[in-house]
Parts: structure tokens; C-alpha cells; sequence
């Protein structure tokens, strides 16, 4: 039986080791807060550190229109060594989605086809890789049936890919297929001909605003004419006309009309954003928000709650990889 003394010391000692426990605990615990804080502090830097090259990278070869940048970053031991599960995947798969449609551009297929395969090593299902990689070798002498059947194919199973599409399309062009053309553009085709927007500005508020816009859709005009028809307050001032976002097009021939009276648009008379003028058209090659902006001739003392029809009048091509299709070769298929 034991003693009061030895019952005083068991317990004091057996609490004494509660409390160490605890304390080593929190310890622990404290520790690997300290390492987690460390570790995290570590990660996020290293992350800062890898947007940051990619970031100036990318401004380089958007400034230049060289790709070397890009290429020279993606050999580098920290960025060759990523892979598909790693957190700063996005930004390489970025830099090579960049660099590829520079390559592509400037038509350096031998390197096309290098750096496609680059990206296809890290993820074979990237539909974006596939269709880089077949363009690539579409162009090679030895594989030019192998890339042409393989866009056919993945374009055919996975319809609706902007790449797969564009370059499908180009190659049918190449062949002079222009039917097959546009079969394989007719999706990205109906954007162009549904998605515009016109705001206006009016002779007592001159600032575009979403309140006074529209969007319009396009008509079959005369020949290769197409229309974009739209009533507008009698004292108009100007019109902006917005096209889808990412649009390749050229625009010719434009005409303004009220009524029966039609104006032809002198193309320097419009200002322009994310656009530019070449050989007397219009250009728009990918802008995320391209417009122009266009005066509307006063019609003397103009009642403002009136409205009156505005048709404006102009062939529209769309630009595939340098080839150019009218867009009244989609409004059968359409």
C-alpha cells in the first residue's frame, strides 16, 4: 500500500509528465507552424520570382517579335524541370501557347515542331499542343499528309478548338478547297456575323455609353456587299461600331446610308482602336476590343426623340493565317 508520501510524489510526477507532454506538444506544434510558415513564405517567393521572369519574357517578345526570350527561359534549369502537376504550370503553358503562335507566324516550323513536342511531352491531351504540333508538321515534306489528316481528325473529334480550326481551315485553303474552308470557319464565321455592337453619341451627350448601343446582326446586301441595318436618334452625331473580340478581318468599301442617300466613308475620316488601315481597308488581327468610330452627317434641326434608319454598307473578308475568305461565302451555311 502506498505510503501518503509516495502517493504525493506519483501524482505530482505523473502530472509533471502531463505537462511536459503538453508542452512538447505545443512545441511541436509550434514548430511546424514555423515550418509551414517558412515553407509557404519559400513557395510564394519562388512563385513571385518565376511570374516575374515570365512576365518579362513575355514583354520582350511582345515588344520585339522575337521569340529567343521565350526560348532561352524555357531551357533554364528551374523552367525545363516543370510539369504538368506543378503550381507554375499555367504560366509555362502560357510562354509555350505565345511562342508557338510566334513560330507559326513567322513560319519556323523546324522549331514548331520542336517546341510543340515540348509541350505534348508534358500533357499528350492539350488540344492547343496537338494542333500546333500537326500544323507543324502539315509543313514538313516528309509528314505533310500526317499533319494534314491529323488536324482533320482531332478537328473533327474535338470541334470548336480556335486552333484546330484556323489551321484546318488554312490547310483546305492551301489546296484550293475553298468549300471545305468554309465548312471548317463556319462557327467562328457566325461570330463575326452576329456579335457587333454600335453605340452612338447624339448632338446633347457626346460619350459612348452601354445605355445608347445595340447589338446588330448582319444582312445580304448587293454581291459581296453585306448590311448592318439600325435606327438611330435624329440627332446622332457619330456611331462606334464594335467587333467580337479576337476578330481577323478586313473591311472594305464602307457606306454610310440614310435613307435613300448613301455616303461612301473616307477611311481616314475614322478613328480607330486595336485596328489599323492598309491599302485603303480596314484591319483588325486579334484585338480583344477592336472598333472604329465613325461621324454621322447632321440632319439640320433634328427632332432627338425621332429616329431615323441608319444602313451601313461594307464587304467584310475574314483573314485565315493570310488567306482571306468573304463572309458571304458563310450566309448559306449559316
Amino acid at each position: 500500500m502506498l505510503t501518503r508520501f509516495a502517493a504525493k510524489a506519483f501524482a505530482n510526477g505523473f502530472f509533471a509528465v502531463i505537462a511536459i507532454t503538453v508542452l512538447m506538444s505545443f512545441a511541436s506544434e509550434r514548430r511546424d507552424d514555423a515550418l509551414n510558415a517558412i515553407r509557404d513564405f519559400w513557395v510564394d517567393d519562388y512563385m513571385q520570382s518565376l511570374k516575374d521572369e515570365a512576365k518579362v519574357a513575355l514583354a520582350l517578345e511582345k515588344k520585339t517579335g522575337d521569340a529567343t526570350p521565350l526560348m532561352h527561359l524555357l531551357v533554364s534549369p528551374s523552367w525545363e524541370m516543370l510539369g504538368l502537376g506543378d503550381r507554375a504550370y499555367s504560366i509555362k503553358r502560357k510562354m509555350l501557347v505565345r511562342l508557338c503562335l510566334n513560330l507559326q507566324q513567322q513560319g519556323d516550323y523546324e522549331r514548331l515542331i520542336k517546341w510543340s513536342d515540348v509541350w505534348l511531352s508534358m500533357n499528350d491531351r492539350d488540344l492547343d499542343a496537338r494542333a500546333f504540333w500537326f500544323e507543324g508538321i502539315r509543313h514538313s515534306p516528309e509528314r505533310k499528309s500526317e499533319g494534314f489528316e491529323g488536324l482533320i481528325a482531332n478537328n473533327h473529334d474535338f470541334p470548336g478548338n480556335h486552333y484546330l480550326q484556323r489551321f484546318l481551315a488554312a490547310a483546305y485553303l492551301d489546296r484550293g478547297d475553298t468549300d471545305a474552308a468554309a465548312r471548317t470557319a463556319r462557327s467562328m464565321v457566325s461570330e463575326i456575323l452576329s456579335d457587333w455592337q454600335i453605340f452612338w453619341t447624339t448632338s446633347d451627350s457626346d460619350f459612348f455609353s452601354e445605355s445608347r448601343s445595340a447589338r446588330v446582326a448582319f444582312s445580304r446586301g448587293d454581291g459581296a456587299e453585306v448590311t448592318l441595318p439600325i435606327d438611330l436618334p435624329a440627332n446622332t452625331t457619330s456611331v462606334r461600331i464594335d467587333l467580337p473580340p479576337g476578330s481577323h478581318l478586313r473591311i472594305h468599301n464602307l457606306e454610310s446610308g440614310i435613307g435613300e442617300v448613301r455616303r461612301k466613308v473616307d477611311f481616314n475620316e475614322v478613328r480607330l482602336s486595336q485596328m489599323r488601315r492598309e491599302r485603303e481597308t480596314l484591319v483588325a488581327s486579334g484585338g480583344k476590343d477592336p472598333y472604329f468610330v465613325l461621324p454621322i452627317e447632321s440632319i439640320g434641326q433634328a427632332d432627338p426623340d425621332a429616329k431615323i434608319a441608319v444602313t451601313l454598307r461594307l464587304q467584310i473578308s475574314v483573314v485565315i493565317l493570310g488567306h482571306e475568305l468573304g463572309v458571304t461565302e458563310f450566309f448559306s451555311e449559316t
